[in-house]
């Protein structure tokens, strides 16, 4: 997860661009991961740190990614 990338127009947490994962559903069942954190901050590879539960921030990675599914 990320929360911008010089390949998206996106702003927020997101999931990298298909062409750099291998396996998407993969990537998708990683959020499970983050989403059991408790955190209040979120400091990404890619773009800015976020003030954010991860709860909250990986249900709008998934709502980014065209899926809500866990």
């Amino acid at each position: 997860m990320v929360t911008a990338h010089p390949t998206s127009r996106r702003r927020g947490p997101q999931l990298l661009p298909g062409m750099f994962h291998a396996d998407r559903d993969r990537a998708l069942r990683s959020l499970a991961a983050l989403e059991a954190l408790d955190a209040e901050w979120l400091l990404p590879g890619h773009g800015p740190a976020l003030r954010s539960s991860a709860r909250a921030a990986v249900a709008r990675a998934r709502e980014t990614s065209g899926t809500t599914d866990p």
